[in-house]
């Protein structure tokens, strides 16, 4: 059986305690190797809040110096968009940058890992990017191979937060106090990017009232993930409190977003349309929007009616972003509240995540049409959405055989099984769906109709991810119930964030 290393589909990601100081300076080094094959002469280097991530950053700068890099690092707390900024930054002179972003994103405190870009600000994943991507620094890191001590490492500190914002600010159209009027609550939940979102947010006129503002790796109210069932309910509470417009969570290193209000939180795909219709021209129709399988039939449907033509396409940040630039789409969303842009800083032009121009470009069609939240709203309260949620096994094995058992319930029952995107590409889990037809350009729902997506997680052990929505809330919790029945009561699993 081949030694373990800390590499995943869409990143590296590990517990604190599983590998070693030279365990993690060898994926440095596999991952240094891997960029010398591409000409990489220049590191851009951050991390987020959590408590494990100075000592990582201190082996990569370490092992960055000593085969001669030169590094621009980002020593305070930084969001993940953010890290791409200044990987974009620092490209407009060095463009043969690699970008690492130490992070876990909203795993639990345990976890720590990196994030990885090579020159032209592209993520790379397992099997996708130059080479091969994380599937070459795989090879490496499994190999012989070693890099010899050179010269020439230098170290410069940056510090690009005013930068970062003004940058945002001026992609999604917004000037200083355009948004004045607008009050929202929002929710970093110990993470990296409250503080670099409220100056934002403040220099565009929008009241905020803040919770757990303050970074704190420990993460002491549980995992930092918005999406999670129940997180948000204080902050929706306060802001029925407060008579606040909008209410807005993050996860813990900011690429990770869900919007709403007092009446509760968005699904993904209603929370896009507002996204898009900041961007679209009315004139424009057939414009490329990426969907991830969980987005709920009747979300495409308005997409549509604002000239988006919805992609359907698996989950996988690196992998998402590689295929908005293959076919030209300029935006991109998933359920799990993550959501893309095409973005050009100078000569460099990535397919990228930046939550401030999210939020910026949400908050200005709001703004621009009143009362599109109550029209979000009646849309949505039409459907029943579970939201995501997640239980672990004893083992992997267990958790595959769970998965297939709920797939073969409902298959059993004449629903729909689709594994791959209409050109072939492998979705990394299955959709499954009764009653549900998606033509280019409408959307056929019969009554009684459901739509749900199931996978295994790439970044926790054991662990089946579950999503449906459906016509109502009868057909919904059937569906949601026998999902749960299974995976509990046949194979012992256990709820978790």
């Amino acid at each position: 059986m081949p030694a373990l290393d800390p590499l995943k589909v869409y990143d590296a990601r590990w517990e604190v305690s599983e590998f070693t100081d030279e365990q993690v300076r060898r994926l440095f080094e596999a991952t240094y190797l891997y960029g010398q094959q591409l000409g990489v002469d220049t590191l851009s280097l951050t991390r987020d809040a959590r408590l494990g991530g100075p000592r990582v950053m201190e082996i990569a700068l370490a092992e960055a110096l000593r085969v001669g890099l030169r590094v621009f690092i980002r020593p305070e707390q930084t969001s993940t968009p953010q890290s791409y900024f200044t990987a974009l930054h620092v490209a407009q002179k060095y463009p043969q940058t690699m970008g690492l972003t130490i992070t876990a994103s909203h795993n639990p405190a345990q976890y720590i890992g990196v994030k990885f870009t090579v020159p032209g600000v592209k993520a790379i994943g397992a099997d996708c990017g130059p080479l091969g991507g994380l599937t070459k620094i795989r090879e490496i890191y499994h190999s012989s191979q070693k890099l010899a001590d050179a010269s020439g490492g230098s170290v410069h500190i940056l510090d690009l937060t005013h930068e970062y914002i003004d940058f945002s600010m001026r992609e999604a159209g917004v000037a200083p106090g355009a948004l004045k009027g607008l009050s929202l609550v929002l929710d970093a939940f110990h993470g990296a990017c409250g503080a670099e979102l409220f100056q934002a947010l403040c220099h565009a006129g929008v009241k905020v009232y803040a919770r757990r503002l303050i970074p704190d790796g420990q993460f002491p109210t549980g995992s930092p993930n918005p999406t999670s069932q129940g997180k948000m309910i204080p902050a929706v509470e306060l802001a029925g409190t407060l008579n606040a417009d909008v209410v807005i969570g993050v996860d813990g290193d900011g690429d990770r977003i869900v919007f709403g209000d007092r009446r509760g939180i968005l699904t993904a795909g209603f929370a896009f349309v507002p996204i898009l219709q900041a961007c679209l021209p009315p004139s424009q129709t057939g414009v490329p929007a990426l969907y991830d399988p969980k987005v709920s039939p009747l979300a495409l449907a308005e997409w549509g009616k604002l000239g988006a033509k919805p992609v359907l396409f698996r989950n996988g940040h690196s992998q998402i972003k590689d295929y908005m630039t293959q076919i030209g789409a300029p935006m991109a969303a998933e359920e799990s509240g993550h959501y893309y842009h095409r973005i050009t800083l100078g000569a460099v032009t990535t397919s990228s995540e930046n939550s401030a121009i999210t939020i910026l470009l949400f908050l200005k069609a709001l703004k621009n049409t009143p009362g599109l939240l109550d029209k979000l709203w009646d849309v949505e309260k039409r459907i029943f959405t579970t939201g995501e949620f997640n239980y672990q096994f004893a083992d992997d094995t267990v958790r595959d055989r769970a998965l297939a058992t709920v797939v073969k319930h409902f298959a059993d029952q004449g629903a729909a099984v689709v594994t791959a995107t209409p050109d072939g590409i492998d979705l990394q889990g299955t959709c499954l769906s009764q009653g549900v037809r998606l033509d280019p350009g409408n959307v056929h729902l019969e009554p009684g109709w459901y739509s749900g997506y199931l996978r295994i997680a790439t970044n926790e052990k054991g662990v089946v991810r579950s999503y449906f929505s459906a016509a109502d809330t009868v057909v919904g919790k059937r569906v949601e119930n026998a999902t749960r029945d299974i995976l509990v009561k046949a194979f012992a699993g256990k709820v978790i964030d």
